[in-house]
């Protein structure tokens, strides 16, 4: 690492510096923090070990300024043994770690390390965001499914068409509608959610339309509905399959005329609301049973987009892991880990009843707890921990031949997905995805022939 040791004792600067730079570590020092921050302005660093007693600027001055001129550089502040309250407010301000002095060398050898490792993850997760995930306002994922997601979230968010969101418990469908408000026309006005299934039948009517003082026993004033609270932006009913029928009634008139009429009122109001809904009910057979109105169903579902459950789509999992890990590490002040490799094949096997939410259950118990330098099995619910990936019937097959024939078999295959994957990337443009790959196109052109590859 680039390392940068500040501090207005010469023998401390020289002794951290030849220490770290043993460790094979780039190391320059600077007497006070004036000059640490010249330094900086003509060479960025990984680390700055920071005392905190200087002359011109102490050590919190001289943190303040480094997270405000170079955000990506971690900062660790040197203090007296004891003052811990100095220390504390050195992490509020947004210090890695701070260092007692005196220190020995094994502390700050741990200490760089440590630094090292969140650096390090820091670019893989980077790395993941930009080259492996595609994302829509909150929502994540790489998957085929999720891609076609995406694309129609895309093409329906400019519009003002209502869209049907529908999907297992967990899968993230108020995200769905949260990403079509931020994608729309309508992303300044409000944004406003209900679950229909949270509320008894008797009040959604006052609840989304309103209603006039002395309508009913209790309403003792006024009260505005969430239409009008939407009023230019967009509403959102999660759960409407569970809507009453009397509310359905009223729920089609107010799209159909775009005006709303609260309860105990003889004049309709109108209102401009896009109106998205969402359920994990199967809306069609309530339909045609008569539990739910086929006139609104056909008015709902101008658009429909169906969440795939997380076991249909395991190769987001490890991505949403990260994010979810570096996310939740973050707002429970826990170092950054990385998920080991064992623990990231248990979370691929498990089968996810609880979707998305119940991942992000798991990576929250496994932050909280962790006590490694990465999140390992035995951080996770011991139901997911328990978890192996089964061999495949063709992983098993392999494992029946000879070494160098299963060998030559598999590799082969890799070729075949990776290059596959890559062509697609390039919409089939041999010459561009040969560029990306480091090769001479007629060398890709002969693994392609070689692959019966077209």
């Amino acid at each position: 690492m680039r390392i940068l040791v500040v501090d207005d004792e010469p023998s401390v600067r020289l002794s951290l510096a030849e220490l770290l730079r043993d460790e094979g570590h780039a190391v320059r020092v600077a007497e006070h923090g004036p000059a640490a921050l010249a330094l900086l302005e003509a060479e960025d660093a990984d680390l700055v070990l920071s005392d905190l007693t200087m002359p011109a600027i102490d050590g919190l001055q001289l943190l303040q300024e480094v997270r405000e001129r170079h955000p990506g550089t971690l900062f660790v502040l040197m203090t007296a043994y004891g003052d811990e309250r100095t220390a504390v407010k050195a992490l509020k301000l947004g210090a890695y770690d701070y260092l007692p002095k005196p220190f020995d060398n094994d502390e700050v050898r741990a200490l760089v390390e440590r630094g090292r490792e969140v650096l390090a993850l820091r670019g893989e997760n980077a790395r993941l965001r930009e080259e492996l995930s595609a994302r829509v306002g909150p929502l994540l994922g790489t998957s085929v499914a999720m891609r076609e997601v995406f694309r129609l979230i895309r093409r329906a968010a400019p519009t003002d068409a209502t869209v049907l969101i529908t999907g297992e418990s967990g899968t993230g469908k108020e995200l769905a509608a949260r990403a079509i408000h931020q994608e729309s026309r309508r992303r300044a006005a409000p944004f406003v959610a209900l679950n229909c299934s949270a509320l008894p039948g008797e009040l959604i009517e006052s609840e989304l339309f309103g209603h006039l003082r002395g309508s009913f026993t209790g309403a003792d004033r006024d009260r505005q509905g969430l239409f009008e609270a939407a009023h230019g932006g967009t509403l959102f009913l999660d759960e409407v399959g569970d809507l009453a029928s009397a509310a359905q009634a009223k729920l089609l008139r107010a799209l159909e005329e775009r005006a709303i009429m609260p309860v105990g009122a003889t004049a309709a109001r109108p209102v401009d609301v896009r109106l998205l809904a969402a359920t994990h009910r199967p809306l069609e057979a309530m339909a045609r049973e008569g539990s739910f109105r086929d006139d609104l169903l056909y008015r709902l579902s101008v658009v429909t987009i169906e969440l795939p459950p997380l076991r249909e789509r395991r190769e987001d999992i490890a991505v949403l892991a990260a994010h979810f890990a570096a996310e939740l590490a973050t707002r429970h002040a826990r170092p950054p880990r990385p998920l080991s490799d064992a623990a990231r094949a248990a979370l691929v096997a498990y089968d996810w009843p609880g979707n998305a939410r119940e991942l992000r259950n798991a990576l929250e118990r496994a932050v909280v707890l962790a006590e490694g330098d990465e999140i390992d099995v035995r951080d996770l619910p011991a139901a997911i921990g328990r978890c192996r990936t089964p061999l495949r019937p063709a992983e098993a097959a392999l494992a029946e031949m000879a070494f160098a024939d299963a060998r030559s078999r598999a590799l082969d295959a890799f070729d075949r997905a990776f290059l596959l994957a890559a062509l697609e990337r390039h919409g089939g443009n041999v010459s561009a995805t040969a560029r990306t790959l480091g090769l001479h196109r007629q060398s890709l052109q002969k693994l392609l022939k070689k692959l019966d590859l077209s």
